[in-house]
């Protein structure tokens, strides 16, 4: 999404950017909190998790990057120098690293990358935070009906983030617990499912259960 339609220029640029491709294995620490800020990342494939821990050691927020996505462009553009959680491979994941100090002048001299930019960090910051209410809900069959109705339009096919178990990670529930509510939804004929996507067929049923 980021480098659609951006100029002959910019792409130029970027290719002649030193760039670091680096392969992660599932729970590999891909940044530690406190390292400075020196690059952006550009999931090539495998999901990546960043997560926040109250000063008792509870999880208190994660943020979740899939093939296609980059980071941390929130607190580049937020002038926050130094990351503020721990980043891992949720399974495993090919990253490039893009020198922040080259590509930010490439993004501000072009319009449409900035814009692209922009979207990017809008809608990375609204999913966040949507994910954070969709886990106030106490039952697994209320946080799933949650994000199906939320997180993406539910009259589109929903694509299902990375795995099963990613998903369930995201909605911080048991994989089996997810897997048994998403077979009787589809049972009770509330959606249909394949390994990659999730097709609403009755919100009215899902909004029942909030």
């Amino acid at each position: 999404m980021i480098f659609r339609g951006i100029s002959e220029e910019s792409k130029n640029a970027i290719e002649n950017m030193h760039m670091v491709e680096r392969s992660y294995n599932a729970n590999d620490l891909v940044m530690k909190e406190g390292e400075a800020i020196e690059s952006i990342g550009i999931i090539i494939s495998g999901a990546l998790k960043a997560t926040e821990y109250t000063a008792g050691g509870k999880e208190l927020n994660s943020s979740y990057y899939f093939g296609g996505d980059a980071f941390p462009f929130y607190l580049v553009y937020g002038n926050i120098e130094n990351y503020f959680s721990d980043t891992y491979a949720l399974k495993k994941s090919k990253v490039v690293w893009l020198k922040v100090e080259e590509l930010i002048p490439i993004i501000d001299n072009d319009q449409v990358f900035l814009h692209n930019i922009l979207r990017f960090v809008a809608e990375y910051c609204c999913y966040s935070k949507l994910i954070i209410r969709c886990t106030q809900y106490r039952k697994v069959i209320e946080r799933l009906s949650f994000w199906l109705l939320h997180i993406k339009n539910p009259d589109e096919p929903i694509n299902i983030p990375n795995s099963q178990e990613v998903l369930a990670d995201i909605l911080h529930v048991n994989r089996s617990s997810l897997n048994q509510e998403l077979k009787l939804l589809e049972n009770e004929g509330v959606i249909t499912m394949d390994r990659k996507k999730i097709k609403v067929l009755n919100k009215s049923y899902l909004e029942d259960l909030l």
